[in-house]
């Protein structure tokens, strides 16, 4: 299953990296997949190849219900933003293109983050 046809707009896909981990995307029109990815700094659309990169894909499926065009062009909007590994990571994007909200986990995180930007010393120029 690594043909553009065998996907629609709109499907979660993802390959497994680091052993267990998961890299996940959202398929837009033409077989592209759109993902957040932190080796390219940011939300980047790929070919199926380019995306697997030898790997190979898992498809989610849709979502429950939702548009696929419209997670498509959810996906669409974000290319270019950027990467973070806890505020803005490939599973955010992927629940944001299918409209969901952050899970607690993410939003715990995200927190965290902050708080810890907060507590870092300033640096004199």
């Amino acid at each position: 299953m690594n043909s553009r046809f065998d996907y629609r707009p709109g499907d979660v896909v993802s390959v497994r990296f680091g052993g267990v981990l998961r890299h996940y995307g959202v398929v837009t029109h033409g077989g592209r997949i759109i993902s957040n990815n932190g080796r390219y700094g940011g939300v980047v659309s790929q070919s199926l190849s380019e995306f697997a990169r030898g790997r190979e894909i898992h498809n989610h499926g849709p979502g429950d219900g939702e548009s696929d065009y419209l997670a498509s062009a959810r996906a669409t909007r974000r290319l270019g933003h950027d990467y973070h590994l806890t505020g803005s990571n490939c599973v955010h994007f992927v629940r944001s293109a299918r409209g969901r909200k952050p899970t607690a986990t993410q939003i715990a995180r995200g927190t965290f983050e902050a708080f810890r930007d907060m507590m870092k010393p300033r640096r004199r120029h």
